[in-house]
């Protein structure tokens, strides 16, 4: 007993139990529990949303001499001892690398897939032959079943924007802090667990502790959406490290005790997709990209320039960058299409250092701070102190300038747009001079997603600005758009 003890203290210790997002996601952080809300199926129907998980660490194995209690020393233990494989199977394939158990569960989901969400699904499928191979050749390489590359799929339906209510983000659906944890980089530049080479790795990682915890698979999947210490807590109330008894009682959330089932159903589904009515698909190509490692910062802008593409491709082939621009790191790798490396490079060669990447000049007036500009800019007020070497003042002096980190390209965008828009809307009233807004008519097919890329604001000051509680906006309504212009002298 004392070794499984000391393996949740290590967990606790190393502060590994934090869980992904759920709908009770807070509350149950501080628990260390990390219950799930719900799963892809549901939230990748919007493409801002996805399956919720919960990602957790453990490094240590359960011994078959372990328990949880000092009460249910000794039952835990005997549990764990003579546990065996589930008794409750009706078939099981072979031709996988996990478990495929056929059972009644199994069956609801993969109704409810061909069925009921075929058209999602099928999106999901398409989608998904730009991931798996890449995807595979990792959990290979690190000594996982390639089968685990489904978890994916139900996770976030293969989409690395994917986020959930709870903020759990990218193709895995990892929360920041357990994201940190398997040295996944997140901050205002860059979210690598939209990266789907960098957080497929650190998901490899993630199971195989889980997978050395526990000893089964599918108590390691369970573990991945509820957290590990809710699994243990379950097996300890049940007896058994069987994940099908653990799923027949209440001691899971119900979306655990469907997890297991969902993979299973989709994986067998994504292996044959014609034996389930998945007919004349048509998948999308795996990516194909060279890539480029850079020792100064670049605007995409430019970065497109030099490969011969557009800002969107570059933007689409990097979707870990969360600006229009690489981070301000010592050398950074940037994703390019493929074939382009040579131009590329000869490009970047020829161009000025100073041409590479720019910062918007601001010139201080009265009455301004540190904290207004930042909040005015949508730029965190610490990059602004970091970037501008100013620490706890908050006041700067009227004449002095500071750089802020907006692109001129987007800026020029942006005047464009509201040039256009005092031309086209004559019906509405354009904003007086000095206006701290310009006004953007909504077309069909925006999303406030591509708003925000659009004027380089955050989606949730668009919100705030128009007083939006959903992201529901229809073609023709007026949004007021905060005005990205620096003054420049």
């Amino acid at each position: 007993m004392k070794k499984l003890y000391y393996a949740v203290s290590i967990l606790l210790i190393g502060g590994l139990i934090q869980g992904c997002a759920t709908s009770t996601g807070a509350a149950n952080d501080r628990t260390g529990l990390a219950i799930t809300g719900q799963t892809a199926g549901s939230a990748a129907e919007n493409p801002d949303t996805a399956g919720v998980q919960c990602t957790t660490s453990a490094g240590t194995q359960v011994s078959a001499a372990s328990s949880v209690t000092t009460t249910a020393d000794q039952d835990i233990s005997d549990v764990l001892a003579q546990s065996t494989a589930p008794e409750n199977l009706e078939k099981i394939t072979t031709d996988t690398d996990i478990p495929m158990v056929m059972n009644e569960k199994v069956q609801y989901f993969i109704n409810y897939f061909s069925y009921t969400q075929h058209d999602i699904f099928a999106k999901w499928l398409e989608r998904s032959e730009q991931y798996i191979p890449q995807m595979k050749k990792i959990l290979r390489e690190n000594g996982l079943p390639e089968d685990l590359v489904y978890m994916a799929l139900i996770e976030s339906g293969f989409n690395t924007h994917a986020i959930s209510r709870s903020r759990a983000c990218g193709p895995w659906q990892f929360m920041r802090g357990t994201a940190r944890l398997y040295h996944l980089k997140v901050d205002w530049w860059v979210d690598e667990r939209r990266n789907p080479e960098k957080s497929t790795l650190a998901a490899a990682r993630y199971l195989k502790n889980l997978y050395d915890t526990f000893g089964s698979w599918y108590l390691a999947e369970a573990a991945y959406n509820a957290g590990p210490l809710r699994v243990m807590w379950a097996m300890q109330k049940q007896k058994t490290d069987n994940f099908w008894k653990l799923a027949d009682h209440r001691y899971l959330k119900k979306e655990t005790r469907d997890y297991v089932p969902k993979l299973i159903a989709a994986a067998m589904i994504a292996k044959d997709p014609a034996a389930y009515g998945f007919n004349d698909l048509t998948y999308d190509k795996p990516i194909e990209d060279d890539t480029v490692v850079l020792h100064h910062q670049i605007d995409l802008h430019v970065a497109a320039r030099l490969a011969d593409t557009d800002y969107e491709t570059i933007k689409k082939m990097n979707p870990e960058l969360l600006r229009w621009a690489t981070p301000p790191v010592p050398s950074y790798t940037l994703n390019i299409p493929a074939n382009t490396k040579a131009i590329f490079l000869a490009g970047l060669e020829k161009m000025p250092q100073k041409e590479l990447f720019s910062y918007k000049r601001y010139v201080i007036r009265n009455g301004d701070s540190l904290y207004r500009i930042a909040r005015a800019y949508g730029v965190p007020l610490h990059e602004l102190r970091v970037m501008n070497h100013v620490g706890n003042v908050k006041t700067l002096r009227p004449g002095h300038d500071i750089i802020i980190p907006v692109s001129p390209y987007a800026h020029k965008e942006a005047i464009a747009s509201a040039k256009r828009m005092r031309i086209i809307n004559t019906s509405y009233t354009t904003p007086r001079a000095g206006s701290r807004y310009i006004y953007y008519r909504v077309k069909q097919g925006d999303t406030l997603w591509d708003i925000a890329q659009k004027f380089d604001v955050t989606i949730s000051k668009i919100k705030y600005n128009n007083r939006l509680r959903g992201r529901l906006i229809k073609p023709n309504m007026i949004l007021k758009i905060p005005k990205i212009l620096a003054r420049e002298d």
